[in-house]
């Protein structure tokens, strides 16, 4: 049996049964958590430092950037991202 060769990450998901939405949603987390550590790791920052700056626990720290980010949500990566001064935007564009 040949295997099934996919020409993205997108295009794999969605023959998973995945919703366009909820692949939309993992993308966009992954980039904003990808740039956060990027970030991060610049400033030499602790996961406690984060904490602190963030206004969340260092638990809920470390485990957004250390693990699966299934239930976190946008926001609490958008003051992530606001404590190491990033700016969030958000484009918008009609679908394919």
């Amino acid at each position: 049996m040949k295997a099934k060769r996919y020409k993205d990450i997108d295009d794999f998901a969605r023959d998973l049964g995945i919703s366009p939405e909820r692949i939309g949603i993992s993308a966009m987390k992954t980039k904003l958590k990808l740039r956060i550590i990027q970030e991060t790791k610049k400033r030499n920052y602790s996961s406690a430092e984060l904490a602190q700056l963030s206004g969340l626990t260092r638990t809920v720290v470390s485990g957004i950037i250390n693990g699966s980010l299934q239930s976190v949500s946008l926001e609490r990566l958008i003051r992530l991202a606001a404590s190491v001064d990033l700016v969030v935007n958000l484009n918008i564009k009609k679908a394919a």
